[in-house]
Formats: C-alpha cells, structure tokens, sequence
C-alpha cells in the first residue's frame, strides 16, 4: 500500500503590532496543510535598536521575575488573539496538526542562552527560563515530551523530531560550550533510530546560516554529522534569520542533510519600524513516497525545489511571481 502524502507548513518570527493584521497567515491556510510548525519567535520580547524601539534587543535581562512574566503574558495574549494567526491555529489543532519549538526572542532576548553562566544573579535567569518555559507550555499546548520543550512526532511516511535549542545551551565563550546539552544529544540519538522512510528534524537555529548557527558548536556539531551519517532521507527546518533558505547536503557535511530555512513571516528584515520590509516568509513541505518537493513563499513570490527521494538529489522548479 503506497504511503500517503504529507503536506507541512512552516515558518518562524511573528511580531504582533497594534492595527496590522498577519494576513500571511491565511496564505497559509489557503495552502490546507496537515500540519503547521511553529519553529521560534512566535512572540518577540525584545526587538530593534535604541532609540527605534523601546523594547531594543536584551532589555528583558532587566525586567524583574514579575515584569518578565507580565510583559510574556501580554505578548502572547495579542499574539494569540490576533484573528488570522487564531483561526488557523484552531483549525490546526482542531486535525491534531499544530508543532512548534522556540528561539531566543521568546525564550527570553536576543541570543539568550538558558545555561549562561556568564549573566550576573540580578538577571534571574532561572526564574525567567522557567517563567518562559510555562507559559510555552501554556500557549503553544503542542509539546511531545513535557515538561520539555524538544519531543517527537511519528506519521506512517515521516518521524518529526522537535530540538530545543535555547535551554541547555551556553554561550561560545565558555569551556567546553554546548547548544543540545547531553540529555538532548542522546535523546536524538534514540529518535534517529527508525523504519520511517523520512526524518525531518526541527529547530529554532540553523545549521550553516548566520552567524550564530549550531556548526558554531564544533563537538555537539560533529556529534550530529555522525549521528545521521548514513542515515537516509533526512531534512532539517529551522527559522531565525528572517530569510528563506535551502542548502543540500555538502560532501563535507557542511551542511551534512538538506536544510531548509523558513523565516519571517510577520516581522521585518533590518528591524526598523517600517513596513515597507515586511517578509510573508513561509514554506510548505509535501512529502511522498517518490520525492519531496519545497515551495517558499515570500512577499514578491514562490520558489519551488524537487528532492527525488530514490537519489536524494534536488533541482530546481523555478520562481512564481505573486499576482495578487
């Protein structure tokens, strides 16, 4: 019996602003996915530069506990209230098809790491991470290993595997500096063990892209290289850069699987508060037995790939202008 095909939604950073509706959402929902993921900065805590924005980049490091948690709460409420984003979470959920992790600007502020040993104890880290933690759980409602963020999901066609990228990590500039943590690096060693014909791992960072990118952590980098060496059919999503992206696999494993990047569907590139930068950045994964084939969608149009999933190898289908 042939396996059925799988249609994933994806896409990262959604900014709400008073008076400006996320209509990108419904080009979503027009799409009728079976699944949409969320992969990080579905709320922004902090955004921008002093003197464009007054919530500028690592200002919730001085919130207290109770401001921290009052500021997160509000975003989420406007986010979760704004009408589009809301219908198509419903009707996502309603199919048992709503995933998602996190990124740094709503697990705390810009480049936030939850094991940073760095900060200074007026910061309350713990207090924040656990603050961010709950109401994630809270809002999102979606993950598969709680109280964890990271977790998985299995299809007859495809096994999901969901990375937290921002708890355990550290900064770069300490010894011996991590992203997964060990408990997460053996959790994804077991998930990787499966029959399904796919693997799509997901997480809030990017493999090669940007400057802060997972191969910035060359011990747990090198651990995951050799975990999927071998490892047939595998495809990694991420967000954070406020682009699309797609990057096949190198012979030297930079990267070592197709990534593909879908980022800034409701925020802009520079930051500024101007809308005349706006993205519509989003993605749709159809999976099936022969081939994978990846449409991204930006404000001006859709770039379209082919993945033949008897040779692994992509081509691609061309650019459709956006006529409306």
């Amino acid at each position: 019996m042939p396996m059925c095909a799988l249609k994933i939604a994806f896409t990262s950073c959604a900014r709400y602003k008073p008076n400006q509706p996320q209509t990108a959402w419904n080009d979503i929902a027009a799409a009728d996915p079976d699944y949409l993921f969320l992969l990080g900065d579905q709320i922004y805590m902090d955004f921008g530069f002093w003197p464009f924005s007054l919530e500028y980049r690592g200002k919730p490091k001085k919130y207290t506990p109770a401001q921290f948690a009052a500021v997160m709460r509000r975003k989420y409420e406007l986010q979760w209230s704004e009408p589009n984003f809301s219908r198509l979470v419903t009707r996502m959920r309603a199919k048992g098809g709503f995933f998602g992790v996190w990124d740094d600007h709503d697990f705390g502020w810009n480049n936030a790491y939850g094991n940073d040993t760095t900060l200074p104890p007026e910061v309350h880290l713990a207090e924040k991470v656990q603050i961010s933690r709950d109401l994630f759980h809270e809002f999102m409602n979606c993950a598969t290993q709680p109280p964890e963020i990271y977790g998985v999901h299995d299809t007859p066609l495809a096994r999901f595997i969901f990375l937290d990228n921002r708890s355990y990590a550290t900064p770069l500039s300490v010894d011996n500096p991590m992203l997964m943590g060990r408990q997460q690096m053996d959790f994804l060693a077991r998930q990787l063990q499966h029959e399904h014909r796919y693997t799509v791992i997901c997480g809030g960072l990017t493999l090669m892209h940007s400057a802060e990118n997972w191969s910035n952590y060359s011990h747990e980098f090198a651990r995951f290289k050799q975990l999927i060496a071998g490892k047939e059919r595998v495809l990694y999503l991420g967000g954070d850069i406020h682009k699309n992206a797609l990057s096949a696999p190198t012979a030297d494993a930079r990267p070592p699987c197709y990534e593909i990047i879908s980022s800034g569907l409701c925020v802009n590139y520079l930051g500024l508060p101007f809308e005349f930068d706006c993205r519509r950045n989003w993605s749709l994964l159809e999976l099936d037995a022969q081939q994978v084939q990846v449409s991204q969608h930006d404000k001006h149009g859709i770039n379209r790939y082919r993945i033949n999933a008897a040779s692994w190898q992509s081509e691609c289908l061309g650019r459709t202008l956006r006529t409306a």
